[in-house]
């Protein structure tokens, strides 16, 4: 198929040169501004007339604008054959080009990525970054104003003269804003909570939509309604409005139950203008796991980055047991320095501790997987309003799990158990160990409030090594051999538990192969 870019020089095929934000001939080099260039007949500002390549594995949907095929989906990471449609779709009003140039995208990641502790095997191999794609996605961006003046009671303190002062007042600030646009991403494809996390796009330096930037790019179709986001960006625009009423106040911070009152001035004055439809930039880099993918994303404008990161288990438990073993020995040598022993029924406060702490995390990480396979933090999946279940609509976002907090945790775990093992008496066995005992119970209890859906297999194996440590505890044996057995089955379960919490946070750091339903939404000129 002939360039929809041709060179006028050569006819050769013309590409947007992100170094010089112009369009560059891929043959002879020549320069063109983007403005008073002119591509052929099937690409314009009202729409594009060019293929659609679907993925035949999970039904995601891309647009090569100009470009010679795709050899694998950026959504799923499936190298296939793409199946080609003829596609006449709408174009949006904005569009943001791409400052970050692939081969800067491409050290950002390898730098952000290079070293990190338990990283999976093969990360950061050029094979694999290679895969990263730059494609522009659709986001609506929602734009308000706000014409008002807002008084709230405010203090100031200040010091003068070795004395402390505080002054309080009414404060009047003056509030004219014009525009403020607040962008939310209208593909289905692109999870809520990892556009939240390569953003800030910085909506200064957006443009009025020109076919020119798509040159050489991937394109994703719109599939969401633009209403759907309606009310979070009016949320947004209000926490932003508020805030810049308190640092318009001159140094005076709202007392008490204020910032409530300023909030709800300005819910009550601020106007919605509508939505446009808007082309953000972002480096996608798909990565498979079994039968799950992981997605780093880089911001094309920023280079701020998000990566999903499982975890090496060879790797994590090669360390875990060196550091443990370090610790042992450690405690051994200051055993033998100090003339200190233990007594092994303290060790079953270590290990329901122990236990009632992996069953915590379990509830966390079932709870945490169950929501983000499920979509429940995701509005953007479902489309539309309508589309929305009870689920979502009640959900609050939460923060995700920590690759590293974990792993941290399963370490501490492992060397509490070898430090038990020999020191027990004395303030340990005291106070310590009945606090232990006292700690385990209520982080049981809270396990089970945690746990509302998802697979419950690692909160109860932690259930399972508490119980056995609080039972052998309360029946007080006579002999402890005893102890020693049922502390063995414990420690046990304890680390299959450990194994299962790497298992359970992998399925949480990874993701389901996206399924694509009939498209809905459309971008055109929203």
């Amino acid at each position: 198929m002939a360039t929809m870019f041709p060179c006028p020089s050569c006819g050769g095929q013309l590409r947007f040169y992100i170094p010089k934000q112009n369009l560059r001939c891929e043959s002879c080099g020549s320069m063109y501004e983007v403005k008073d260039y002119k591509p052929d007949e099937r690409i314009n500002i009202e729409e594009v007339a060019t293929k659609i390549y679907q993925c035949p594995n999970c039904g995601g949907e891309i647009q090569l604008i100009d470009n010679d095929g795709m050899e694998f989906c950026p959504f799923c990471g499936t190298q296939a054959t793409m199946e080609e449609k003829f596609s006449n779709e709408g174009l949006p009003k904005y569009i943001m080009p791409f400052s970050i140039s692939r081969k800067q995208a491409k050290n950002r990641y390898e730098k952000a990525t290079k070293g990190v502790w338990f990283a999976p095997d093969g990360l950061n191999d050029d094979e694999n970054i290679e895969k990263m794609v730059a494609m522009y996605v659709p986001y609506y961006v929602y734009d308000y104003s706000l014409n008002d003046d807002i008084t709230f009671k405010g203090d100031k303190s200040y010091t003068s003269g070795g004395y402390d002062y505080v002054n309080r007042a009414n404060v009047d600030v003056k509030m004219e804003v014009e525009s403020l646009k607040i962008p939310f991403d209208a593909s289905q494809a692109l999870d809520d909570t990892i556009a939240e996390q390569v953003e800030p796009f910085m909506l200064e330096n957006v443009k009025e939509f020109n076919p020119n930037y798509l040159a050489g790019f991937f394109v994703e179709n719109s599939t969401v309604e633009k209403d759907l986001y309606v009310e979070d960006s009016n949320e947004k625009a209000i926490e932003y409005f508020s805030n810049q009423v308190v640092s318009n106040a001159k140094g005076y911070t709202p007392e008490f139950n204020e910032k409530k009152h300023i909030s709800e001035k300005i819910k009550g004055d601020i106007n919605y203008k509508g939505a446009e439809g808007a082309y953000m930039p972002l480096y996608f880099l798909t990565t498979r796991y079994g039968d799950r993918v992981a997605y780093s994303i880089m911001n094309g404008a920023t280079g701020k980055l998000f990566t999903d990161m499982p975890i090496e288990k060879r790797k994590l438990f090669k360390t875990s047991m060196m550091v443990s073993a370090i610790i042992f020995a450690v405690i051994i040598l200051l055993s033998f320095i100090f003339s200190f022993s233990f007594k092994v029924k303290v060790l079953c406060s270590i290990g329901a501790f122990s236990s009632a702490l992996i069953a915590v995390i379990g509830a966390k990480l079932a709870n945490d997987s169950y929501c983000k396979d499920h979509h429940i933090y995701d509005k953007g999946y479902f489309k539309s309003k309508e589309n929305l279940s009870k689920e979502v609509e009640k959900a609050e976002k939460k923060k995700p799990a920590n690759p590293f907090l974990i792993s941290f945790i399963i370490i501490i775990i492992i060397a509490m158990v070898m430090f038990a093992m020999t020191l027990g008496g004395g303030f340990f066995g005291m106070f310590l160990s009945p606090a232990l005992y006292a700690i385990s119970v209520f982080m049981i209890i809270f396990a089970f409030g945690f746990i509302k859906k998802g697979d419950k297999k690692v909160m109860l194996l932690g259930i399972a090594g508490w119980t056995i440590s609080i039972a052998i505890r309360i029946v007080n044996p006579p002999s402890d051999i005893y102890y020693y057995g049922a502390l063995i089955v414990a420690l046990l379960v304890i680390i299959y538990s450990a194994n299962a919490i790497v298992d359970e946070y992998n399925k949480f750091a990874t993701r389901p192969s996206p399924h694509f339903n009939k498209k809905g939404g459309g971008l055109e000129r929203a």
